[in-house]
């Protein structure tokens, strides 16, 4: 007969309530990744629930819903935390790729300070977080939702439906960004969108491996590399913008731009070539053997 559906969600809800406090504790202990690691724990709590929303019992769809709020409302705090990490690891990188007579002017005092400042801001963000009844009381809730157990024992085909579900957005939101000319701010947006479908089609999948089998290792993999070309031409935006702004600033300082120019420069083509990796990938949503494999 194989796993039960239900078995196999309620353990990955437990699973992730446990990941949640883990990477709490990470966080609290000023650990590198944690503020990754418990905003990724955070998203896939909230894309298990809403994906597989259908298949609560009655009376856990309410506080699953509000869990769902909440963990929004948690990871919005940590994204520009996160997002500003990704950009100065990024930059810092670079920088230090580049040859002596090609760095002018105070670039690498400029980029430190600004990392030293977006540290600050994000330490404060995250200690008022942590420091809110608000999400204590999202921790303590997502454990007791956890351990009830919340889904219902439903069959098989229940499962495969929400994932086809999620796969026919995935490959939706891809061709809706096809329609936008290349780089204009409404190809940009769609491609976030197309992004974000991937991760949860990613996620999806992912909860349901043990009754997809060895071949849906694949299926994953190819949602993950989506979201992750996505995530680095996306990541290129955030770059580019912050080395703009402060070009400008030097230049009306009198100081010389001209290595936020190059580092621009660079970040763009790094975007451009993110962008033709999801190109290449595109055609790999349409595949008969994913459709075949959810359905």
């Amino acid at each position: 007969m194989g796993t039960a559906p239900a078995d196999v969600l309620n353990d990955r809800l437990r699973g992730l309530a446990e990941q949640v406090r883990r990477t709490d504790a990470m966080v609290a202990d000023g650990e590198p990744e944690g503020v990754h690691d418990l905003r990724v724990a955070l998203r896939r709590t909230r894309s298990l629930l809403r994906t597989y929303r259908s298949l609560l019992v009655d009376e856990a769809r309410g506080e699953a819903e509000r869990l769902r709020a909440e963990s929004r409302w948690a990871g919005g705090v940590l994204g520009p935390v996160r997002d500003a990490e990704v950009m100065h690891e990024q930059l810092s990188m670079l920088l230090k790729e580049q040859p002596a007579e090609l760095v002018l002017g105070g670039v690498a005092a400029r980029l430190a300070d600004r990392a030293r400042e977006d540290a600050r801001s994000g330490r404060e963000r995250i200690e008022r977080l942590r420091a809110d009844a608000r999400y204590a009381r999202l921790l303590d809730d997502l454990d007791v939702l956890a351990t009830r157990p919340p889904f219902a024992e439903v069959e098989d085909a229940a499962v495969r439906d929400r994932l086809r579900k999620e796969w026919r957005r995935l490959r939706r939101r891809a061709r809706a960004a096809e329609a936008h000319p290349v780089g204009t701010p409404a190809a940009e947006a769609a491609l976030h969108e197309t992004r974000k479908a991937a991760k949860r089609a990613r996620y999806a999948v992912e909860a349901a491996l043990p009754l997809l089998g060895d071949k849906g290792g694949g299926t994953a993999a190819l949602a993950e590399q989506v979201q992750d070309a996505l995530g680095a031409h996306r990541d290129t935006l955030l770059t580019r913008s912050l080395l703009r702004e402060l070009g400008v600033r030097a230049h009306l300082d009198g100081d010389n731009g001209f290595t936020f120019g190059r580092l621009h420069a660079l970040e763009e083509a790094r975007g451009d070539a993110a962008a033709a990796a999801y190109r290449t990938l595109r055609s790999e949503l349409d595949r008969k053997k994913h459709r075949r494999l959810l359905g």
